[in-house]
């Protein structure tokens, strides 16, 4: 297979997520990983009121949810379809003014113009999807572009352990999941650098939970928040 005929890991994402969004939230293990990661952002990020939020691969908008109570407002993005459907119907089923808090379906790219027609954030959070991004370089320079002056980007992704890298996800999500097991927190740290748009970047360990990956074993796996402000 010649190179430019190679699977597109954005499409396959897509393709992944639209049919994992009717189910998405009947996980508990999914809700309970996303309740952990936005507890995580609310005690590391400070002060939100008044805050305009993008929740970036925002799936069925459970980080969404938890943030909105604190912040002005929250813009859910994410490339997959279905799960902005599931997104935008929890916000109407639950009252929640569309000001305040809904998603659109859209592939933000950093070859493209302006996307969100100037629009600009204080926050822009994406939880548990790095390691399904191909290109987290050119993503990092990309969010980083739509923050306002002084604004944070805040990632929270799997710490990458060696021993059981292939343990998480298991094998068939091979197909798209580049960075399988996650990330060493300094890789995340060098994307952030690297943009040349953001400072006082660090990481840290968020949480940790057990996870069983095979009979009669379990391993701790740790969740960590990088995080760098808009220069």
């Amino acid at each position: 297979m010649e190179a430019n005929e190679l699977p597109n890991i954005a499409e396959l994402n897509k393709e992944y997520f639209n049919n994992q969004s009717s189910t998405y939230d009947a996980n508990p293990t999914n809700v309970l990983y996303a309740k952990k990661c936005a507890e995580a952002i609310l005690r590391e990020v400070k002060d939100l009121e008044g805050y305009e939020v993008m929740d970036f691969a925002c799936g069925t908008g459970l980080i969404s949810q938890d943030l909105c109570a604190h912040v002005k407002s929250v813009l859910g993005v994410d490339s997959s379809q279905n799960m902005v459907n599931e997104y935008n119907k929890k916000v109407s089923q639950q009252g929640i003014d569309k000001e305040e808090m809904q998603a659109i379906c859209l592939e933000l790219k950093e070859s493209e113009d302006d996307q969100l027609n100037g629009r600009k954030f204080d926050l822009i959070v994406c939880v548990s999807a790095y390691h399904h991004l191909d290109d987290i370089d050119s993503t990092t320079r990309m969010l980083a572009s739509y923050l306002k002056q002084g604004g944070e980007l805040v990632v929270v992704d799997l710490k990458k352990h060696p021993e059981v890298l292939h343990k998480f996800h298991g094998e068939n999500k091979d197909h798209v999941i580049p960075h399988r097991g996650g990330f060493f927190p300094e890789e995340l740290e060098k994307a952030f650098l690297t943009t040349g748009m953001l400072e006082n970047v660090s990481s840290k360990i968020a949480f940790s939970l057990p996870r069983q990956i095979e009979k009669d074993k379990e391993h701790i796996f740790e969740w960590f928040l990088a995080r760098g402000k808009k220069i």
